[in-house]
């Protein structure tokens, strides 16, 4: 003959696990996908943070080498890169979020605008001026290395549902 079924052992014995804190996680993943998604600008602030940090400290460094023209040269460089990166953030995001097709063709134009005021810049400032060309570079070249770490530590890291949960 066969045994009946087994009881299920009391509630008591098993552990609880309590899952409320995944639940709101999950939740908040899903409501940030749908609401901005990869149309998102929460990057800027890892960003902005990593870039000025970065030239503050190069800042400081160049006042102490070599004075106030290092400061000026790695402070319009610190500018020039977050303004650079910033324009095409935004202009990304706002294009994704009202017409996602479009995206690649405004991410170029908006390429093109940064390079042709990058240039203007460029040329018209003084080598041998009060600002060190120098130091802007050695901004520009830190500025980018540090913006583009910080921005692949973020989407790296960044929880995002690519497809709806529900």
């Amino acid at each position: 003959m066969t045994q009946p079924d087994q009881p299920p052992p009391p509630e008591q014995a098993r552990p609880q696990v309590d899952l409320s804190e995944h639940i709101k996680a999950a939740a908040a993943i899903a409501d940030r996908s749908r609401s901005a998604g990869a149309w998102s600008l929460a990057h800027l602030r890892l960003c902005l943070i990593a870039l000025i940090s970065g030239g503050l400290v190069l800042g400081v460094v160049g006042a102490l080498v070599d004075g106030w023209g290092a400061v000026l040269g790695v402070l319009i460089g610190t500018v020039i890169v977050g303004a650079f990166f910033t324009f095409s953030a935004v202009v990304i995001a706002w294009v994704g979020k009202t017409n996602p097709n479009t995206v690649m063709i405004a991410a170029l134009f908006a390429y093109v605008i940064k390079v042709f005021v990058l240039a203007l810049i460029l040329m018209t400032m003084p080598i041998d001026g009060p600002v060190s060309v120098r130091w802007m570079a050695g901004a520009i070249g830190l500025g980018v290395f540090l913006w583009l770490a910080a921005h692949m530590r973020y989407v790296w890291t960044l929880k995002l549902y690519y497809v709806d949960p529900k």
